[in-house]
């Protein structure tokens, strides 16, 4: 019968990403996670997610500055503002896409407006600290649309807009067509997710 290692091996199929969970085994839970955590160190499987696991293809995994490497020129190139950390899974495992986005955060090239969303930084002009690109309702409207949800004005801007009311809006509120749980901002400053 061959080891636990190798019927891990040869229940994942090439290029596929496999839960934990799927992986139908004779064997208990704390062993197939031992068995797992050796075929990631041995470099036969990376870890893609929590619980999740691909083939690595024989080829080596990215080391983290190698990976900081490409998440920065993918950042440098691209038109948008915000980035999902799944933008950057195809670069490396989970832990080394980890630690590349919290290199990048600490040379102030990302910030970090929420959980897994980064948007692109450079040194503010007052404060020399690592400051966005564009404002908060623009990044906050753009992670919220990068989710997969929509985003209108808040009821405060249609007032304002209509000429129902003569109190500027804040510009931190928005509204969006579905709850959405994370805090989008930095350094403090939060955007108002209402409900539609």
């Amino acid at each position: 019968m061959p080891s636990l290692a190798n019927q891990i091996l040869a229940s994942i199929p090439e290029n596929v990403i496999v839960d934990r969970g799927a992986l139908v085994l004779a064997a208990d839970y704390d062993s197939v996670g031992r068995a797992l955590k050796q075929l990631v160190q041995t470099g036969k499987l990376v870890r893609v997610g929590r619980g999740r696991y691909r083939k690595s293809g024989g080829q080596a995994t990215c080391s983290a500055s190698s990976i900081a490497d490409l998440i920065a020129q993918r950042v440098r190139r691209s038109r948008r503002n915000v980035f999902l950390r799944a933008d950057f899974d195809a670069f490396g495992s989970y832990d080394g896409v980890g630690r590349a986005l919290r290199q990048q955060v600490q040379a102030g090239r990302l910030v970090q407006i929420g959980y897994g969303l980064y948007a692109k930084a450079e040194p503010s002009p007052l404060t020399g600290k690592p400051a966005p690109v564009v404002g908060i309702r623009t990044l906050a409207s753009e992670a919220i649309k990068r989710l997969g949800k929509s985003v209108e004005p808040s009821r405060f801007d249609k007032a304002y807009n209509s000429g129902r009311s003569t109190q500027v809006p804040t510009g931190r509120t928005l509204t969006v067509n579905a709850r959405i749980r994370r805090r989008i901002g930095y350094d403090g400053n939060y955007v108002v997710l209402q409900p539609d």
